[in-house]
């Protein structure tokens, strides 16, 4: 691992999401490390842990550029409706290690539910 490769950001931050139980979520980033240059996802996996008042779901990610920093989650209808709408919770997102070593922190973001379909 590089140097500054455990002290991750985001490039652009993430603001406060509002996820809809039972409808398609989506979410990309883009990484750095310490020194400010693309996190290498080779040897990690992109993770996110949603957690909405006592349900704790953790996914992982599709890595988009290794190279780039690039990572992306698409939570299916069927898996968002594990959550409970009108509730406020938080994810975690975070790279795991393939072996050995500690999970990376990359950012956590507030989350909403609600059951209001926007058109």
């Amino acid at each position: 691992m590089a140097i500054g490769d455990n002290n991750l950001q985001l490039v652009t931050g993430i603001d406060p999401q509002v996820m809809v139980p039972g409808e398609v979520f989506e979410l990309a980033m883009h990484v750095h490390n310490g020194a400010g240059q693309n996190f290498s996802w080779t040897g990690f996996t992109p993770k996110m842990r949603v957690d909405v008042a006592s349900v704790s779901t953790t996914y992982s990610g599709t890595v988009i550029s290794a190279g780039g920093g690039t990572a992306g989650f698409s939570l299916t209808a069927v898996q968002t409706a594990t959550f409970g709408a009108n509730a406020w919770g938080r994810i975690v997102l975070y790279a795991d290690p393939n072996t050995g070593s500690e999970n990376l922190h990359i950012a956590t973001i507030d989350l909403r539910t609600t059951n209001e379909v926007l058109p």
